[in-house]
């Protein structure tokens, strides 16, 4: 009898074996590609920010968005001054709030 390549490596789904030995039950593998999730959707969006961060004054609005959310993890004198120039160059209403928002703590973290 030939086995699969999962069985050579001790990985079985489903029962386990006559010696329970090596059997990974489908719970346990559930829950593993759901945390492979979670770290895949966590590094993809740091990236996402990271590529953006220079992207505040873009021609798209989620763009902007997500360097404002990069900007308030990155506290500092040039960045607030930076979202001074950024509010006053904003036309959209909703962007402008959120840059205020932003550079308030910005700010605040400064102190």
């Amino acid at each position: 009898m030939t086995r699969s390549r999962w069985e050579q490596w001790g990985v079985v789904v489903g029962p386990r074996h006559r010696d329970g030995i090596g059997a990974i039950d489908a719970g346990r593998l559930m829950a593993l590609g759901f945390l492979s999730g979670v770290v895949v959707g966590v590094v993809v969006w740091s990236r996402q920010q990271h590529r953006h961060r220079r992207d505040l004054f873009s021609r798209h609005p989620l763009r902007r968005l997500a360097a404002l959310g990069y900007l308030s993890g990155q506290p500092s004198a040039t960045t607030a001054h930076l979202l001074r120039d950024y509010i006053r160059w904003e036309a959209r209403s909703v962007l402008r709030r959120r840059g205020k928002q932003v550079l308030r703590h910005v700010e605040a973290s400064l102190d």
